[in-house]
């Protein structure tokens, strides 16, 4: 088993499924479900790529709590345990359902919660950022 497969077997032995439909037009009635997991007061989705856990998306299910910070902590140490890299992009989006009005992050309030977390940052364009956390070495 690989290091990054060992790291996916932790997450999912700590976490709980939390599936979301996701409306894919606005036109017409259509659907997909998102297979994101639940880890306290947060859900995230996740890509286990080839080396690397991608950050598809990250919501709190308690707005103005830590959920985030302690789902974010938690995959961090998963990073450094396994020593595999995380990945993803800070970019704001809809969530489904509307988060209330005042509660969602800022692109800079996003982006300093990825800085103050460790997390290196690259500007891909205005709305985007790619976020990286490079694991500690175990000694």
């Amino acid at each position: 088993m690989t290091p990054l497969q060992r790291a996916q077997e932790e997450w999912e032995a700590n976490t709980t499924p939390h599936p979301k439909k996701h409306l894919l037009s606005k036109f017409r009635t259509a659907f997909h479900i998102h297979e994101f997991r639940q880890f306290g007061e947060a859900i995230a989705l996740l890509d286990w790529a080839k080396d690397c856990i991608v950050i598809t998306k990250l919501e709190t299910l308690q707005p103005g709590g830590c959920g985030p910070s302690r789902l974010i902590e938690f995959l961090k140490a998963l990073a450094d345990k396994y020593q595999v890299s995380l990945w993803g992009n800070a970019r704001i989006y809809e969530p489904d359902p509307l988060v209330p009005e005042g509660h969602l992050l800022t692109k800079d309030q996003l982006e300093n919660f990825y800085k103050k977390r460790g997390f290196q940052l690259r500007k891909i364009d205005a709305d985007t950022s790619e976020i990286s956390y490079i694991p500690k070495i175990q000694k």
